[in-house]
């Protein structure tokens, strides 16, 4: 019995896979027309070839309800496009509630919703869960993600180039914005697409460990207890902080060439003394987003970043200080010094600001280009000396040219406390990686109003029982061959020569017994139906 319970409950679990299955989809596309449906736009102008009604006896596909929408048509996703499920009620979101650990990942996911009958028009409330499916009418519908329904934001459009003015722009997740006049050229229009909305990001801020390590300072008692225990305790340490909402965004031109772009609304302070704006973009999904930081001001904004930005790529104005920079760092009677000074200084903010001009190079700007042309034009005994005197005489020009931009604005001068050296040490790492962006214009997100959906997942599934009952019968099989010993007797007459007893034929019984297990009491049982049953005695 053992065996047969066992084995039977494999088929049993193989049919009950098969009525969950895709059979019953691909019968119905096979024999009743049905067909996927390869392209766009609404669900509501999908033609009905692409339809399955809702009498289909098993199905498993995906829902998304944005908060305050209802829907009643899942989506089944097939190798060459997909099939719409018609359900015989509609699914209302009224409220998505989301709750996170303190490493940021999800603790909770709940829907609040409401179930509208198609049939009875009653509306049923319900709450589902991860791991606390809804069930209505055989359908089981089950928590299974979350995305956002179509948050609208508020950006800024900020040239890179510092030239033009910036724009505010309304956009929608999801959707997109032309963007011909913040690029400021018709001739090349971008385009906007609004992907995604983050309003929490949590980031671990702690200090990585030194390498080396005092051998003085080492504990064993310690860092055994702290590998022992529950296995969520971890040697590294965490500061865990949640740094704001960020906003991702592709910029597609009219090739249909796009990049991908991650920009944090807020300044984050990254442990250099000065917050910096996160500008993160990528060329393909594969690559991970490579980061632009740029100081923010006393304002907390890039508003002083990009009057320096301004300043730099003016000729006008970087001339003005240079000169402005030679006559406060010389004294008045040394002109020649002073003229001497402004010519270094002048080289050292054109290969900053515009890069080499050699035609063997590629033009390249920022610190790069400085580097290289102390590569190229001081002996090797010399570079490190001649790199000090280049990078102070920079510094003090750009600062100078970050006061001109600040007056030309009407705002306050910078000090020269702390804060304000921190700040120009960061802008002017910013100002060299700049070119790297090669973005015309960065977004900043400034508003938003956020909008949550969830990801349901609805499916049929009457062969579960008969799965259930193949899982019963396999527990129970392997249970009677476990513990169910299994015997068998063979008792063989044979007729003798002689008579018996009342002149009776005799006869010669042979007796045999298998058990699938040996033991004593299989031996001990032989006996006695030996003893028993023939009468054997030795």
């Amino acid at each position: 019995l053992g065996y047969i319970a066992a084995h039977s409950a494999i088929v049993l679990v193989c049919l009950g896979g098969l009525m969950d299955g895709e059979l019953m989809v691909h019968a119905q596309m096979l024999f009743n027309g049905k067909t996927p449906f390869g392209g766009g736009g609404m669900l509501a102008d999908v033609p009905a070839q692409h339809r399955l009604g809702d009498g289909n006896p098993t199905f498993r596909g995906n829902l998304l309800v944005a908060e305050g929408t209802q829907s009643s048509t899942a989506i089944l996703t097939q190798a060459d496009g997909i099939v719409l499920q018609e359900l015989p009620f509609s699914i209302e979101l009224k409220k998505f509630v989301v709750e996170y650990y303190a490493t940021g990942m999800p603790k909770l996911f709940a829907s609040d919703i409401v179930i509208h009958d198609k049939q009875t028009g009653d509306k049923l409330p319900a709450r589902v869960e991860v791991n606390h499916p809804v069930s209505h009418r055989g359908i089981e519908i089950y928590q299974s993600s979350f995305d956002d329904g179509g948050s609208s934001v508020r950006v800024r459009a900020i040239p890179m180039n510092a030239q033009g003015r910036a724009l505010e722009l309304q956009g929608r997740i999801g959707g997109s914005t032309p963007l011909v006049q913040a690029q400021g050229d018709t001739s090349a229009p971008l385009t906007v697409e609004f992907t995604g909305l983050r309003v929490t990001n949590v980031e671990n801020f702690a200090e990585e460990a030194d390498a080396a390590v005092d051998v003085r300072k080492v504990d064993l008692q310690e860092s055994f207890k702290a590998r022992m225990g529950a296995a969520n305790k971890v040697g590294a340490s965490k500061n865990l902080r949640n740094v704001g909402p960020s906003i991702s965004y592709k910029l597609r031109d009219a090739a249909g060439q796009a990049r991908e772009f991650n920009n944090y609304m807020l300044p984050l302070d990254m442990g250099d003394g000065v917050p910096v704006f996160l500008l993160g973009m990528r060329d393909t999904p594969a690559q991970t987003f490579r980061y632009l930081r740029i100081p923010a001001d006393e304002k907390q904004s890039m508003e002083a970043f990009f009057l320096l930005k301004s300043a730099l790529a003016d000729p006008a104005m970087r001339e003005r200080a240079v000169q402005r920079y030679a006559a406060k760092s010389v004294d008045a009677s040394r002109p020649e010094l002073a003229q001497q000074l402004a010519q270094s200084a002048a080289r050292a903010l054109s290969l900053f600001a515009q890069g080499t001009t050699e035609a063997s190079e590629p033009p390249q700007a920022g610190l790069q280009a400085v580097a290289l042309f102390i590569e190229s034009n001081v002996p090797v005994a010399e570079r490190d000396k001649a790199g000090e005197v280049l990078i102070r005489i920079l510094n003090g020009v750009v600062f100078e040219l970050a006061q001109m931009s600040r007056e030309a604005a009407g705002l306050p001068p910078a000090g020269s406390d702390a804060a304000s050296q921190a700040f120009m040490t960061m802008a002017v790492l910013a100002l060299s990686d700049s070119p790297l962006y090669t973005a015309p214009v960065t977004l900043q997100l400034t508003d938003f109003t956020q909008v949550q959906a969830s990801v349901f997942q609805v499916a049929r599934a009457p062969g579960k029982k008969v799965v259930y009952l193949g899982c019963a019968l396999l527990i129970l099989g392997i249970f009677a061959m476990l513990y169910v010993r299994e015997r068998r007797m063979w008792v063989w007459l044979a007729p003798t020569d002689g008579e018996g007893a009342n002149g009776v034929p005799g006869a010669q019984a042979t007796m045999a017994l298998s058990t699938n297990r040996k033991t004593m009491d299989g031996d001990r049982e032989f006996e006695q139906l030996k003893t028993t049953l023939l009468g054997w005695k030795e």
